[in-house]
């Protein structure tokens, strides 16, 4: 049995909630994994010790197994996003062993995709084409420059914020420490640099960014697309500079898209009209 373009919509909105969670998840594994390197600079106790080291690499198996469901979840849901780009876009249909194939990397219940359908997700009502396949990259583009553009910057909040909180527990324990204590303060402060910077926060942060540049520059060649008559090179490039920004970046910050989802689809429907009634009006003119 096939799978509808509104099919691909319920997957890959499942598959995306998915990642997103567990992406929070593995932060957290993460930053537990290096409370007991933090925790061994100021424990002197051999039994505390041996038991951190226990700890340590429990959590170092718990943070790869995590990784790796994270992953798959990613995965499925830009096999998913791809594929309904294609099939909701141009229209162009998959052979049986394609549609096995994206049976298998799904790893969401079918259940569950279904419940997640949402048969206006994509607002262009041109036919299947280049056309409308620049559309629904113009529309995801929209969306993905200010969902990512948040998740950046919520990531960089965390950033900041861990390092603030640590420095200012160092400052603030210095008139009361001796020499030695404060250099053991000293060694946790860089325990939980090492996490910042080892783990996907710093590198979230600019990844983030980055993809909400990629995003606003395919939303502009989308739009300038159309005065051409979305050129067949002009969409393809555009839809492979897009699925490269998008598979390079984390997915977003949950909560993020959810806090912003309604503010989203007004500006949408205002950038939509208002393209519209220029397009509109640069025709009349022409004529």
């Amino acid at each position: 049995m096939s799978i509808s373009a509104n099919d691909l919509v319920g997957y890959l909105r499942a598959e995306f909630d998915k990642a997103s969670k567990w992406r929070l998840i593995l932060l957290v594994v993460q930053f537990l994994a290096v409370v007991p390197t933090a925790l061994s600079v100021v424990i002197a106790g051999e039994t505390l010790l041996y038991l951190l080291a226990i700890v340590g690499p429990i959590l170092i198996v718990v943070w790869w197994i995590v990784r790796g469901v994270y992953r798959r979840a990613r995965s499925a849901a830009h096999s998913a996003r791809r594929a309904s780009l294609i099939l909701g876009g141009l229209g162009a249909e998959f052979s049986p062993e394609e549609y096995q194939r994206l049976r298998q990397v799904f790893t969401v219940d079918e259940g569950l995709a279904e419940a997640k359908i949402n048969p206006d997700y994509y607002a262009s009502g041109a036919p299947p084409g280049y056309r409308r396949l620049g559309e629904l990259l113009e529309e995801s583009a929209f969306y993905s420059k200010d969902i990512h553009r948040m998740s950046g910057n919520a990531m960089g909040a965390l950033f900041v914020g861990f390092i603030a909180l640590a420095v200012a527990a160092a400052l603030a324990s210095v008139p009361f420490t001796d020499r030695v204590t404060a250099i053991t303060g000293i060694k946790v402060v860089l325990a939980i640099l090492v996490f910042l910077l080892s783990s996907d926060v710093f590198g979230a942060m600019t990844e983030h960014r980055e993809a909400f540049r990629e995003a606003e520059s395919v939303q502009s060649r989308m739009a300038a697309a159309h005065a051409k008559g979305f050129p067949q090179g002009d969409v393809l490039l555009a839809m492979t500079d897009y699925n490269n920004a998008m598979e390079s970046a984390p997915e977003a910050v949950p909560g993020v898209f959810a806090s912003m989802e309604n503010r989203l689809n007004r500006r949408w429907a205002e950038y939509k009209r208002d393209r519209d009634e220029a397009r509109a009006a640069t025709g009349s003119a022409g004529a």
